[in-house]
Parts: structure tokens; C-alpha cells; sequence
């Protein structure tokens, strides 16, 4: 059966990784600047790195706390096992996750690094990014996110590869689908 949705959302995808033209900047929202401030804190706050990833933890799941009750409200979850779960479990089950676990990861890599300077459009890079590189076979990303990202998928003990480069990736990709092809084609 023709499913309309399912059309329009792959057309919406496809065009808008085939678009050329620059997407102007959204509203501020201040994520940046209160970003900016955390990192400038928490460069100065003498503690271990274990300790300040604590840090970061609790400022990450303080951020997310709306969007988590809302979501457990629609998944039905009781309020009281809501609350039972923690911040213990809410640090765990972020943890265990492919993107956002990347994306915890991600900031934390930032936030550690003493004197960040944060962008505007860092939040969506990191947003995309741990998305790709939590379910995709290989990510491409700018110089600037690299290395957090890499360092993310260390942490979490996975292997996405990453590239600075989109040729750099080609023979990568390509022998990938070889591979893909001559599995699901075998010789006979």
C-alpha cells in the first residue's frame, strides 16, 4: 500500500542533504551563552575530571528533566517509578543509549576541555552528529567536532569511523557495500 508519509519524509531528507544553500541560524535561545558560562565554571572549579563529569551530568539531566517527565508521562511510566529511577538511572539509561549517550559524552568532552569556546551551532552539531555516529556505519564531521566525537565513541567502547573529509571516507564507504553486495550475492 502507498504510504504518502513515508514519501514525503524521505523526499524532505533527500533534499535537504542535497541543498547547497545555507540555512540561516535559528532564534537564540541562550543554550550558547549558559553553555559558555558552565564551561567557563567549571574550568575553574578544582576538581578531578571524574568529578566535574559528575558536574556535568547533573547540569545535562537538569536540562533534559522537562523533556523526560514529559516522555515518561507518555510512555505511561508512574510518576512514583519516575522518581524512584533517579538521577542514577536517568544517568545510566542516557549512558546506554547510541546517540544520546554519544551526545553526554560529547559535552562532557567539551565541557572538559578547559577554555572551550562555544558556537552558536555547536549544539546541533553535537545533536546530528551523535545521532550519525550512534547508528551510522561511518560520519563525516568538521575538524572542530572530531575530536570530541572520537573521543565519545572511545569512551563508550564503540567503532563508528570518522572522517574529516568526505573523499577521505569514499573507499571506505565503497568497500563497505562491496562487501554488503558480494554477502548478500554469493558466488554459487
Amino acid at each position: 500500500m502507498f504510504q504518502p508519509e513515508a514519501l514525503v519524509a524521505a523526499s524532505g531528507s533527500i533534499d535537504a542533504m542535497l541543498d547547497t544553500q545555507r540555512v540561516g541560524e535559528g532564534p537564540d535561545t541562550g543554550w550558547t551563552a549558559v553553555s559558555q558560562r558552565f564551561s567557563d565554571w567549571l574550568d575553574e572549579l578544582d576538581q578531578d575530571s571524574q568529578q566535574k563529569r559528575r558536574v556535568v551530568d547533573i547540569h545535562l539531566v537538569t536540562d533534559l528533566q522537562r523533556e523526560l517527565a514529559e516522555e515518561a508521562a507518555a510512555a505511561d511510566v508512574s510518576k512514583e517509578l519516575f522518581r524512584r529511577w533517579g538521577f542514577k538511572g536517568w544517568v545510566r539509561a542516557i549512558g546506554e543509549s547510541p546517540a544520546v549517550g554519544l551526545f553526554r559524552e560529547m559535552l562532557q568532552s567539551r565541557h572538559l576541555n578547559k577554555g572551550t569556546r562555544w558556537r552558536p551551532n555547536d549544539l546541533t552539531d553535537m545533536i546530528y552528529l551523535s545521532c550519525a555516529a550512534g547508528y551510522a556505519d561511518f560520519v563525516v564531521c568538521e575538524k572542530h567536532m572530531r575530536d570530541p566525537l572520537q573521543h565519545g565513541l572511545k569512551r563508550m567502547g564503540r567503532s563508528t569511523p570518522v572522517y574529516r573529509r568526505l573523499a577521505d571516507a569514499v573507499t571506505d564507504i565503497e568497500r563497505a557495500l562491496e562487501t554488503r553486495s558480494v554477502r548478500a550475492n554469493p558466488i554459487e
